[in-house]
């Protein structure tokens, strides 16, 4: 099992999980795979996401609002 797959199934140590947490702060790639795969997981387990987009929008948004942060 990856390490992100680990963090999505909350099993990480404490100390892996902040460094996850530094790496999610400043590598936005990295935010999108992480949403990419949950939301992967949700549509598995029968979860739906309010659309196909809604995500994707989201994350966007704050990339506009924030342009100067990766």
């Amino acid at each position: 099992m990856n390490d992100a797959a680990r963090l999505l199934d909350g099993e990480l140590t404490d100390a892996e999980l902040t460094t996850w947490l530094e790496r999610l702060k400043h590598d936005a790639a990295l935010r999108d795979e992480l949403s990419a795969q949950q939301l992967i997981r949700d549509g598995l387990a029968g979860i739906r996401s309010l659309d196909a987009g809604y995500t994707l929008r989201i994350l966007a948004a704050l990339r506009r609002a924030r342009p100067h942060q990766a």
